[in-house]
């Protein structure tokens, strides 16, 4: 598993922002919702790459009562996109003290699907997305990984394996995965990936050709070769 914890029958993954929303004090101004939904995508990719789908949503929330429903519309827009229905949603407000900066908590918990068991050397390895950051991610909403293909191929069991990008970018993320192999690909690999705006799929060798179907838009092969 990537960033995720078993507990019990249970996989909980969670993520979270912290000065960043509508507050004055907040480091970087964006809407509640789009702070959510941001944090949200993250914490759902990665119960995909556990091989598991939230059941239910915890939210903390830094950041008063009036950004509550905000948070939530956020957090819906991520299951909105992907096509799959939204959990229960439940949580707390930190409302009895008034914070100068924005703040918030994701967490989801899911369960275990029963999917083929390829190991990664055995799957083929690609891009989906541009490594994008701040600004880059409002500016070219188009270039982020999409999650309505990512989450219809992963039902289909096209893409066996998901591995989001985050802000280590993918050089981190190619080291974790395939170790000493070097890997090739015409991307800015030092780059941050912010949040996870460049996933790696690996998709079933059986399965290719069906898998261009799903994503016609920055789908990059990676060449890997043994140092």
């Amino acid at each position: 598993m990537r960033n995720a914890i078993k507990i019990g029958e249970l996989i909980a993954t969670t993520d979270n922002a912290a000065a960043i929303g509508e507050k004055p004090q907040d480091v970087v101004s964006a809407p509640d919702q789009l702070t959510a939904y941001l944090t949200a995508r993250v914490t759902f990719l990665e119960q995909l790459a556990a091989n598991a789908l939230p059941k239910h949503i915890l939210l903390a929330n830094f950041s008063g009562d009036a950004a509550w429903s905000r948070y939530i519309a956020g957090i819906q827009q991520v299951f909105n996109e992907a096509g799959f229905s939204c959990p229960p949603i439940d949580g707390s407000t930190e409302s009895n003290m008034p914070t100068l900066q924005s703040g918030l908590s994701i967490s989801m918990l899911g369960e275990l699907r029963k999917r083929a068991t390829l190991k990664h050397e055995q799957l083929i390895w690609y891009t989906y997305g541009l490594p994008l950051v701040g600004d880059e991610v409002l500016a070219q909403p188009e270039d982020v990984a999409q999650l309505q293909p990512i989450f219809q191929a992963w039902k289909e069991e096209i893409v066996q394996q998901i591995w989001p990008v985050g802000s280590k970018g993918l050089q981190a993320e190619f080291t974790r995965l395939f170790g000493k192999q070097q890997v090739k690909s015409s991307l800015n690999v030092e780059k941050s990936a912010g949040p996870c705006a460049v996933v790696l799929l690996g998709i079933d060798p059986e399965k290719e050709q069906l898998a261009q179907k799903y994503f016609s838009r920055n789908f990059e092969k990676l060449r890997k070769t043994a140092l």
